[in-house]
C-alpha cells in the first residue's frame, strides 16, 4: 500500500467560517480521491509542529496516488491555509494488538534522521521504536515506514525533512499523553536517539508529533 500524510496549518488571518470551508473541501476531495482508506481529523491540543488538521490517505499503489495527487494537493492551497508539510511512503512494518478500548486516537510522528547516519544505526533505531507496542498496552495498532517522498519545509529545516513516519492507534488520548510518553521504554530506550546530550543521537531536526480523533481503524496489519 502507498500512504500519504499531509499536516495542514490554518492561516492566522482565517476565521471559523473560512477554516470550516477549507476542512469541508479537503474532506470532500479525500472522499472522492479513490483512496482505500482516508482520515481527515482536527489536531488535538499538545501536538508539536502538528498543524491544525491531519489528512491521511492510503492507496493501493503509488500510481493510484499519482493519478489524483495534483487535485488533492491543489485543495491545500486554500486562502484559509497558511502551509502544509507531509510525507509519502510504502507501508512498512506494522501490527495490531489485542488492546481493548475505542481506538480513539490516531497519532503520527514524522522524523528526519541525520543523512550521515549509518544503515546499522538506522536499523537499530527502527528496532527500538518497534519494541514500544510490546510494552505499551494502549497501542492498538502501529506502523513504521521509511519515507519515499517528503513535501514542504518546516520552520526548523529549509528542506522537506522527513525520513520516517511512526504511526499508532491509541485506545484513548490520556494513554498517549501519559502511558506512552512517560513509559520507561520511551525515556530509557528510545529517547537516546533524539537527545542531543546522548552520543547515539541521530534525530536533530524538529519532529512532527501530531494526533487527532479516530472514528474507525485506519492502520491495517494487512498493508
Amino acid at each position: 500500500m502507498y500512504n500519504v500524510t499531509r499536516v495542514v496549518f490554518a492561516a492566522d488571518s482565517t476565521d471559523s467560517d473560512g477554516w470550516a470551508n477549507a476542512v469541508n473541501t479537503i474532506a470532500a476531495v479525500a472522499e472522492s480521491s479513490g483512496a482505500v482508506r482516508h482520515l481527515v481529523t482536527a489536531t488535538l491540543p499538545g501536538a508539536i509542529n502538528g498543524g491544525d488538521l491531519i489528512v491521511y490517505l492510503q492507496f493501493a499503489n503509488e500510481a493510484a496516488w499519482r493519478a489524483v495527487s495534483d487535485s488533492v494537493d491543489a485543495e491545500l492551497h486554500h486562502d484559509a491555509i497558511e502551509r502544509f508539510h507531509g510525507a509519502e511512503y510504502v507501508s512498512g512494518t506494522e501490527g495490531r494488538s489485542r488492546a481493548t478500548g475505542p481506538n480513539g486516537v490516531y497519532r503520527a510522528l514524522l522524523i528526519r534522521v541525520e543523512p550521515t547516519t549509518s544503515e546499522d544505526e538506522i536499523e537499530q533505531f527502527e528496532s527500538d521504536l518497534l519494541k514500544m507496542p510490546g510494552h505499551i498496552s494502549s497501542i492498538a495498532a502501529w506502523r513504521l515506514s521509511r519515507v519515499s517522498a517528503a513535501t514542504g519545509a518546516t520552520p526548523a529545516c529549509d528542506e522537506a525533512p522527513w525520513t520516517h513516519v511512526w504511526e499508532q492507534e491509541f485506545t484513548d488520548l490520556e494513554s498517549l499523553q501519559t502511558q506512552y510518553l512517560d513509559h520507561p521504554i520511551h525515556w530509557g530506550v528510545v529517547d537516546r536517539w533524539f537527545d542531543p546530550e546522548c552520543t547515539e543521537v541521530i534525530v536533530r531536526e524538529r519532529i512532527c508529533h501530531t494526533f487527532g480523533e479516530l472514528g474507525d481503524e485506519i492502520l491495517s496489519s494487512g498493508g
